[in-house]
């Protein structure tokens, strides 16, 4: 097969990349070495290695021999290091990428200096952290002698040169996680048993006995006097490690070959040839669900084979990747992957499930293991015209929903009330012949436009939305316009525009007949400012820089929100607070020149927040935040503004330079480091107890079905009910309180019933979300900015990441370990480990460094706001 020119040109300009690659590390008596590998550097002029934190940047030392460079860290270096800091390379005056090479195994190790554990990544640059702060790493080690082991269970006896006051506990670490060894000591025979190995994941993994918050090396005179033995989902082997105890875990596996794969009517039939699977003994294969931890078993019998019969109802649901392997029956199971080591092909098939044709595909996966991916019939969909409200389009693959028809849908935003048009693959209407004035549930509103496919019985089979193919995502432009007269007169403007995703929607807004239009050429009153949240809150960053104005200034100043909110109940009595929508608003809104807010405008504003509208380009914008940025990828890029913000506020530096400045595209000037307004009020008056468990929203998840199906509803609904954690709570007498994301409330609250009372579900508005942080004692969310707040308070936060990755999938603005400033689990048991230790420790915090996220911690993040706003809308 001869490849193209391009190609070609690809592969030797691929050879002749500059790489540094990092292949060991080493640690002497005064310093920690790194030995790196420089590949196709023909000219090495100049070399400078810096060690940069958060307040000093050191050159650091370094040896070259050919193509091999070592640097030198000197241990009084790593003593100053509070959190963390960065080794960065540069050759020629070009900053290098540093990766692990092949010897290193991974991109992460640890190392224990002077008493402190120290977690280093390689990933472009070496990063080096200091990891459980809380603890004493200590130097004297604890050896285990007579060791004896069985199924996820080792046996030996704990030798110590002193007595033990207390029972010892037994940790496990690897890189930067920490794992709670279940173990029981016998403190006259000094025997010590470690069970339940299975909370360990793939990987090397070095002992500790904690003895108050010191945490001693468990350590062995000889690594063979550790037998290898087996868990549910591993193999235990020990490593060697300057004879510090390590055991390290390998998934089992079993050579198989595919030998015929068949569907039936209502089954998929597998014929396996396994390899060391004794035919008289009963197994079972386990089919897992890659997408939300799912499982289902199935028995597996030998005649001429292995030999499996799967309904297709629990293969196809969900239509997700699976994975397969095999369980033993025996008392104390085993777990099996396959190794398909000669399986090259991909076993493909076509089916009807649920009036659709769907694709089967059996295929070998990264670790040679067997997998099953189910497609839905791939249903391009695109909007290609837009005119007078006049709509052009098509939609693919119709032909593969069976006895369907398909709709396309306009659906109110938050009735769910919606308009269907039957259409065929391509398809033109005109949506001015509907009654979209009825189809609204409220004056300013937005409407999502999907193609659904019913089958025959009228059931909902596919719901999705629908692309604009010119699609020019701005926040404050559109595409179409029409206006509107009810029978009161009232006037009503309708707004093509499209989402992030470049998805079409209908922006709506109703202008009350008393409103004389005319008025809106009244000039901007700088002393006019508005301000507020989403549109139906009062309890963030807004409503706290408000009181604030009312109380120190002269301003005239308005808060905005909506009449049928809970909110608008506790403040409806002040003067100055605006009824969404009112004429009043209408009137403020036309005169305002400073506009605050911590979402996007459009949440204060009564009518579309563009160019054009009511001299909107003439106002000050101002963008209060609801967070700290930095860990998901945002949609506030300049780019996406026809007409931006006027003053970004931020609660860092790095915030301002790495995020805002950098990544956002915003000016230096036009970025302000004050700290959040609602950090004014983070004041603890009594000492809490309880823990707040506070998750975000997924912004994949469109419909009930997807929710119903997710695995985030699935992680946290099994987590309330964790029978572990129930007793955790009641053994150290405190309640679980669960506030989900205003999004997800309504599915919680409904399926929320007859739970532990330890656990308790917290309604939207019961209380403010400040509030709710003051009161509790350890708060668990995954990615909501909500964690600053807490650890501005000295109090301990724990990160739920079980879909990290998907989380993530459109970029993180900055790196994991500088944003996420506590504990970190990735799965339910770790999650339990994490909330225990805690609880053992009091509720207290993890002892951070906070500074390069929040740089104030004064209180007065208002004044400086007000006194930046001031001095800008002066100066413009």
């Amino acid at each position: 097969m001869k490849l193209s020119k391009n190609k070609i040109i690809k592969k030797i300009r691929q050879k002749l990349v500059k790489k540094v690659t990092l292949f060991h590390i080493e640690l002497e008596k005064n310093c920690l070495r790194f030995d790196l590998r420089l590949k196709n550097f023909w000219k090495l002029k100049d070399v400078r290695v810096l060690l940069i934190n958060s307040k000093d940047t050191v050159e650091l030392p370094y040896t070259l021999r050919g193509k091999n460079l070592t640097i030198t860290l000197p241990l009084s270096n790593v003593e100053k290091i509070k959190e963390k800091f960065i080794i960065k390379l540069f050759i020629n005056d070009e900053l290098m990428w540093v990766k692990p090479s092949i010897e290193y195994k991974g991109t992460g190790k640890s190392i224990i200096i002077n008493n402190r554990y120290c977690s280093i990544k390689v990933s472009k640059e070496i990063l080096m952290r200091r990891n459980f702060n809380e603890y004493k790493f200590r130097n004297e080690k604890m050896y285990l002698k007579n060791i004896n082991t069985k199924y996820d269970c080792l046996v030996g006896k704990l030798s110590f040169s002193t007595d033990m006051a207390r029972h010892p506990e037994v940790y496990a670490l690897n890189y930067n996680k920490m794992r709670k060894i279940e173990s029981e000591y016998q403190r006259e025979t000094k025997k010590l048993t470690l069970s339940n190995f299975s909370i360990l994941s793939s990987g090397t993994w070095q002992f500790f006995v904690k003895i108050g918050k010191g945490l001693f090396p468990l350590a062995v005179e000889d690594k063979d006097e550790v037998a290898c033995f087996a868990t549910y989902n591993h193999n235990v082997n020990a490593v060697d490690s300057n004879t510090n105890f390590c055991l390290t875990l390998v998934p089992r596996s079993l050579e198989t070959v595919i030998k015929s794969i068949n569907l039936n009517t209502d089954f998929v039939d597998l014929l396996l040839d396994i390899k060391d699977l004794d035919s008289r003994l009963k197994y079972v294969l386990l089919i897992n669900d890659v997408e939300n931890g799912l499982e289902s078993k199935h028995t597996i019998f030998y005649r001429n084979g292995w030999q499996v019969r799967i309904p297709k109802i629990e293969l196809y649901n969900l239509f997700s990747k699976k994975r397969f392997f095999i369980l033993d029956g025996k008392n104390k199971p085993i777990k099996y992957q396959f190794k398909l080591n000669s399986y090259k092909k991909t076993i493909v098939f076509n089916d009807v499930f649920n009036s659709q044709v769907i694709r089967l595909s059996f295929y070998k996966r990264k670790d040679n293991s067997l997998g099953v991916k189910i497609n839905k019939p791939r249903m391009r969909r695109l909007i290609t015209e837009i005119k007078d409200f006049k709509f052009k389009g098509y939609v693919t693959s119709l032909n593969q929903f069976i006895k369907c028809q398909a709709y396309l849908c306009i659906e109110d935003r938050n009735s769910l009330n919606s308009i269907s048009i039957p259409i065929k693959e391509k398809f033109e209407f005109d949506l001015k012949k509907f009654d979209l004035i009825s189809l609204k549930s409220k004056d300013k509103t937005v409407m999502d436009f999907f193609i659904i496919i019913k089958n025959q019985d009228n059931e909902v089979v596919r719901k999705e939305k629908i692309k604009y193919k010119f699609s020019n995502y701005k926040k404050d432009n559109y595409y179409d316009y029409i206006e509107l007269e009810d029978n009161e007169l009232n006037q009503h403007h309708f707004l093509v525009t499209t989402t992030p995703f470049n998805n079409a929607k209908i922006e709506s807004f109703c202008i009350p007949r008393p409103i004389i239009l005319s008025d809106f050429s009244i000039e901007k009153d700088n002393n006019i400012w508005l301000v507020g949240e989403r549109y139906n809150t009062a309890q963030d960053n807004g409503i706290v820089l408000y009181k604030w104005l009312r109380k120190n200034t002269n301003i005239e100043v308005y808060y905005v929100i909506e009449s049928d909110s809970n909110d608008y109940q506790k403040i409806k009595n002040d003067p100055n607070v605006l009824e969404f929508g009112s004429v009043k608003h209408y009137e403020i809104s036309f005169k305002a020149k400073v506009l605050l807010c911590t979402h996007d405008l459009e949440n204060i504003l009564p009518f579309k927040p563009a160019r054009g509208f009511f001299k909107y380009e003439d106002t000050f914008k101002v963008f209060l935040q609801h967070g700290v940025l930095g860990r998901k990828n945002v949609e506030y890029h300049k780019k996406y503004y026809e007409v931006p913000f006027d003053l970004f506020i931020v609660s860092s530096d790095p915030e301002k330079e790495n995020v805002v400045v950098d990544q956002l595209g915003y000016n230096k000037e036009e970025v302000i480091v004050t700290g959040l307004a609602r950090f004014d009020n983070l004041v603890m008056k009594t000492e809490p107890k309880d823990i707040l468990l506070m998750p975000t929203w997924r912004d994949w998840i469109n419909t009930d079905e997807q929710f119903i199906n997710s695995i985030y509803y699935m992680s946290y609904m099994s987590l309330i009910k964790n029978k572990r954690l129930l007793r955790l709570l009641d053994e150290y007498n405190v309640n679980l309180n669960f506030y989900p994301h205003y999004r997800a409330q309504s599915y919680f609250n409904k399926d929320i019933k007859n739970l532990n009372e330890r656990i308790n579900f917290i309604t939207l508005g019961s209380i403010s979300v400040q509030n709710l942080l003051i009161k509790h004692a350890l708060l668990i969310t995954d990615y909501s900015s909500v964690s600053f707040d807490f650890t501005l308070l000295d109090k301990p936060v724990i990160y739920f990441h079980f879909d990290a990755k998907r989380f993530f999938r459109k970029g993180i603005l900055r790196p994991i370990e500088e944003t996420f400033l506590g504990r970190i689990a990735t799965n339910e048991e770790e999650l339990i480990e994490q909330i225990e230790d805690r609880l053992k420790h009091g509720l207290k915090d993890y002892n951070l460094d906070i500074s390069s996220i929040i740089k104030y911690q004064d209180r007065s993040n208002c004044m400086r706001i007000y006194n930046a706003v001031v001095s800008r809308l002066s100066l413009k």
